[in-house]
C-alpha cells in the first residue's frame, strides 16, 4: 500500500505541475488530415492488399534494419476508427473487482512487511531499521548541508514515534481478519489490497490481489513452490496437459466474471515457472495477452522498443502535457490449476463506433515511412552501448495490422481506436569478440552461436504506423 500511496502522491504532483498548453493536443502530426480522413465517411468494403510476405535490408550507420516479415492482416473487410473511454478507477470499482475475482470467498488482510494492517512482528522491524538509520546517522548522511541532516534526523525520529505508536496499537496477528476495503483506505491508499485463502496448506500461499486508481487489478495466484515466469517459447508445455485452446476458455471466462466479454487473445507464448522445494522442476504454463478489438480489427499488444527510455521517455524531455499513457492489456499465466497469475491494465468500454470502414494508405506506403524513418530511431539497447563500439541488427518478422489506442484532439477522457501498422521482431547486437560478456545473465537476453546477444521480449514492437495518415507513432506521447 505505501508504494502505490507514493507512486498516486507522485503522478498527482506532476499533473498540478505542469502547465496547461496554449492550444488542443493534436492526436496526430499530419496537419488535420487524419481528422478529415475520419470525418468523410465510410468507405465501400474491400479486402486490404498487401503481400504475403516482405524481404528486404535497410542499411544505416551502425544500425542493419532486416525485413524477413510475415504480413498478417485481419479477418474482414472493414477497418474501423472508435471512441474509447477508461473505466471510472474509483473505490466502488476497485471494489467490485476484489469481490467479483474472490468469488464468495472472504477478502482477507495482506500480509505485508509495511504499511497498514502490519503485527507487532513486521513493525518490529521496521522500528528496527529506523532506529539503525539513528545509530549511523552521522556515517549515512554526510553527505546533507547542517540543516538538511537536522531535518533529517527529525524526520527519522517522527518516523521512529509513529512505528513505536503503531506498534502498541497493532495484533499480534493477522490471520483471518477482513480487508478493509472502505472508501477512506483507497483514498490514503491509492487503491485496495487484499489475499484470498484458496486452501493452499499455509498463510503463505494466499493469493495477494489489488486494485487501484492508475487502473490496474492483479491477483498472484501461483501454486505453491512456483516463483514468477521467466518467458520462453518451448513447446508442447512441461507440466501441463490442458490445451491452447482449453488456456484460453479459461482466460475467458475468468473475464466473464469480471464482467468482460469483449478482449480477445492478441498473443499465446509459454512460460517457464521453476518450482523450488523438495522437488525442483521446470514447468511451464500458458503466457496469454488479452486485448480489445474494433470490429474485426484485433487489438495491439506491442511492447514498445521505440524511443530512448522507452515510455517513459514521455515526449523526448519535452515538458509533456498529459499522464504517461499506455495501451489496454490483460496478462494471465494459465496451468491445468487454472489462472495462476493476472494483470489488467487501463480497462476501458468502447462508446461508439466513428468511422465503419476508414480508407487505408496503400501499403507501400506505410513501407516508405517505415525506411525514411527506422534509421532516426534509437533504441534502448543499442543507445546504451553506442560509444562502446556496438552495432545493431534489428530483425522484423512480423507486420500486422491492428487497432492501437490514441489521443483523441481536445479530449483528455476519451481515445480512438485506430487502424496501425505495427512492426515486430528482435534486436541483436553485435561487437568484435562478441556482445555476450556484457549481455549475458540480463533479463530477456539470449547469446547465440555467433557470441551476439540477442534482445527479445513478448510483443517487441520497433515501430508502429497509423495506417490512416501514414504518421509515425509516439507511444509515449499517445499519438
Amino acid at each position: 500500500m505505501k508504494r502505490i500511496a507514493i507512486i498516486v502522491l507522485v503522478f498527482l504532483i506532476l499533473c498540478a505541475c505542469v502547465p496547461t498548453p496554449e492550444e488542443e493536443v493534436v492526436n496526430n502530426k499530419g496537419d488535420g488530415v487524419l481528422t478529415e480522413k475520419i470525418a468523410e465517411g465510410p468507405v465501400a468494403e474491400k479486402a486490404f492488399e498487401a503481400p504475403a510476405r516482405v524481404d528486404e535490408t535497410i542499411e544505416a550507420d551502425r544500425l542493419t534494419v532486416e525485413l524477413a516479415a510475415e504480413v498478417v492482416l485481419p479477418e474482414g473487410d472493414r477497418y474501423p476508427v472508435a471512441e474509447i473511454v477508461p473505466k471510472t478507477y474509483d473505490a466502488a470499482w476497485a471494489r467490485d473487482m476484489l469481490t467479483r475475482i474472490a468469488d464468495g470467498k472472504t477478502l482477507l488482510v495482506r500480509e505485508s512487511e509495511a504499511g497498514a494492517n502490519m503485527t507487532k512482528d513486521g513493525i518490529l522491524r521496521e522500528i528496527r531499521a529506523v532506529q539503525d538509520d539513528l545509530d549511523n546517522f552521522e556515517e549515512r548522511y554526510d553527505g546533507l548541508s547542517p540543516q538538511e541532516q537536522s531535518e533529517a534526523r527529525q524526520a527519522l525520529t517522527e518516523s521512529l514515534e509513529a512505528w513505536e505508536a503503531y506498534y502498541r496499537e497493532a495484533p499480534d496477528s493477522t490471520d483471518g481478519l477482513t480487508a478493509d476495503l472502505c472508501d477512506a483506505v483507497f483514498k490514503v491508499s491509492g487503491g485496495f489490497d487484499a489475499e484470498i485463502d484458496f486452501a493452499r496448506p499455509e498463510r503463505a500461499y494466499h493469493s495477494p490481489v489489488s486494485a487501484n486508481c492508475l487502473g490496474t487489478v492483479t491477483l498472484q495466484n501461483m501454486e505453491v513452490g512456483f516463483p514468477k515466469q521467466f518467458l520462453a517459447v518451448d513447446v508442447p508445455l512441461v507440466g501441463v496437459s490442458i490445451t491452447e485452446d482449453e488456456a484460453i476458455e479459461v482466460a475467458k471466462t475468468f473475464l466473464q466474471k469480471l464482467g468482460e466479454t469483449e478482449l480477445k487473445p492478441a498473443l499465446v507464448l509459454a512460460a517457464d515457472c521453476p518450482q523450488y522445494g523438495d522437488n525442483p522442476s521446470n514447468e511451464q504454463a500458458y503466457a496469454l495477452w488479452f486485448t480489445r478489438p474494433v470490429g474485426g480489427l484485433p487489438g495491439a499488444y506491442a511492447d514498445v522498443q521505440q524511443d530512448v527510455y522507452g515510455q517513459y521517455a514521455q515526449n523526448g524531455g519535452d515538458t509533456g502535457y498529459a499522464a504517461p499513457f499506455g495501451q489496454e492489456y490483460a496478462y494471465f499465466l494459465v496451468r491445468d490449476s487454472g489462472v495462476n497469475w493476472f494483470e489488467w491494465y487501463a480497462p476501458s468500454t468502447i462508446v461508439r463506433t466513428v468511422n465503419e470502414n476508414v480508407a487505408l494508405l496503400p501499403f507501400d506506403e506505410i513501407l516508405a515511412a517505415f525506411r525514411k524513418q527506422i534509421a532516426w530511431e534509437v533504441y534502448p539497447a543499442l543507445e546504451e552501448v553506442r560509444d562502446e563500439g556496438f552495432s545493431g541488427t534489428i530483425r522484423i518478422d512480423r507486420i500486422a495490422l491492428e487497432s492501437v489506442r490514441v489521443r483523441k484532439s481536445g479530449a483528455s477522457d476519451t481515445y480512438l481506436l485506430l487502424p496501425m501498422w505495427s512492426f515486430y521482431g528482435e534486436l541483436v547486437l553485435h561487437k568484435d569478440g562478441g556482445a555476450g560478456e556484457r549481455f549475458a545473465g540480463r533479463c530477456h537476453y539470449t547469446i547465440d552461436a555467433n557470441g551476439d546477444a540477442v534482445y527479445r521480449v513478448p510483443g517487441g514492437c520497433f515501430m508502429q504506423i497509423n495506417a490512416v495518415d501514414g504518421s509515425v507513432y509516439n507511444p509515449a506521447l499517445g499519438y
